[in-house]
């Protein structure tokens, strides 16, 4: 992960102000830092950038702006809330998740004693809907063997950890950016590997082309004992014509600065292409099976606030607050030890 700028969003006691000039020249900067630093020889980079990057810097404060307040995260809130209670199997499996964060652990221990009660970030969880045969009640008959979806979530993470929901935000907001300046990054390398790989076989089949018109493959090899297969001059020609096509789609070979500050702008400047939320409804019942709005089962709404990217990736996210008492002491194992020795 790119190191953040401490101040890109501003600070979190004050409202965000939607790209302001301060706002986007420091973003301007980061995006130059994290992507190609020569584009700074380009006199007008920060202008052709200003749009985009407002673009995408209004793009991430919203979509950062448009999560749930915070909702708490603990085992009272486990037999309380549905959308708490559809997120963990148990009370217990809660417990151990809040156990194995490091992260967060990381977090108390940086800031010890004057820590705050609560710990504000993100859950995030992956989704998964499998399809089992269960039971169901149908008047006064149990069917069995009926086809159903049972919706589960794993691999609990909990990002920008911080003491106020607000400083959690603008962590949040900067990891947003970042985000978006990895996607750029990504095309650049993307379309240079492409541009080498194709110069690369252009050359390869050139070498070729010219050893079989200087006879390496001609009257020799016609007249071996056992000659090889035969080698089509035209199919060699006609392969890097295409090669040539494709590359004069770019101009030159190599990715020019111009061209790169193009790719960028191309990024930046669609930010919604590479990273969104949706909202998702679902019905679901103590179990965790679904079922449909008509269905006499009972069974509680919930509403999951999912993320999605333009590589298909999604994620299931939750702003939460976790109190600190419901995250488990890390074992003294000298004292256990020592205990055991006794």
């Amino acid at each position: 992960m790119l190191k953040f700028l401490s101040k890109l969003f501003g600070s979190a006691e004050q409202p965000d102000a939607l790209c302001d000039r301060a706002l986007i020249d420091a973003a301007t900067e980061r995006t130059v830092d994290a992507t190609d630093r020569r584009l700074r020889a380009l006199g007008d980079y920060r202008k052709r950038l200003r749009a985009p990057l407002e673009c995408a810097v209004s793009h991430v404060i919203a979509l950062v702006d448009s999560f749930p307040p915070a909702a708490e995260i603990s085992r009272l809130a486990f037999g309380s809330s549905p959308l708490v209670r559809a997120f963990f199997s148990s009370a217990e499996q809660l417990q151990h998740v809040l156990g194995g964060w490091r992260n967060v652990r990381g977090y108390l221990a940086s800031r010890g004693p004057i820590c705050s009660d609560d710990i504000f970030g993100l859950l995030v969880m992956e989704r998964e809907e499998r399809t089992v045969l269960g039971t169901e009640l149908a008047g006064d008959a149990i069917r069995r063997d009926v086809m159903q979806v049972a919706v589960n979530f794993c691999r609990h993470r909990y990002l920008a950890a911080a003491a106020t929901e607000a400083e959690s935000r603008q962590e949040l907001k900067k990891r947003g950016f970042d985000y978006l300046l990895e996607r750029a990054l990504e095309r650049l390398t993307t379309e240079r590997k492409k541009r080498g790989e194709l110069e690369q076989q252009r050359r390869l089949l050139r070498r070729k082309l010219e050893a079989m018109r200087a006879g390496d493959w001609g009257l020799g090899a016609m007249l071996a004992e056992h000659p090889g297969p035969s080698l089509d001059v035209g199919a060699f020609e006609a392969e890097i014509e295409a090669i040539d096509a494709e590359l004069g789609q770019f101009g030159a070979s190599a990715l020019s600065l111009e061209q790169s500050l193009d790719l960028i702008a191309e990024t930046m400047g669609s930010p919604a292409d590479w990273l969104a939320t949706r909202r998702i409804c679902l019905r679901l019942d103590y179990r965790g099976i679904k079922h449909s709005d008509t269905s006499t089962v009972p069974s509680s709404e919930i509403e999951l606030t999912e993320l999605f990217a333009a590589s298909g990736i999604t994620r299931t996210v939750l702003l939460g607050r976790v109190p600190r008492g419901e995250i488990p002491e890390q074992p003294d194992f000298l004292k256990q030890a020592a205990r055991y020795l006794a």
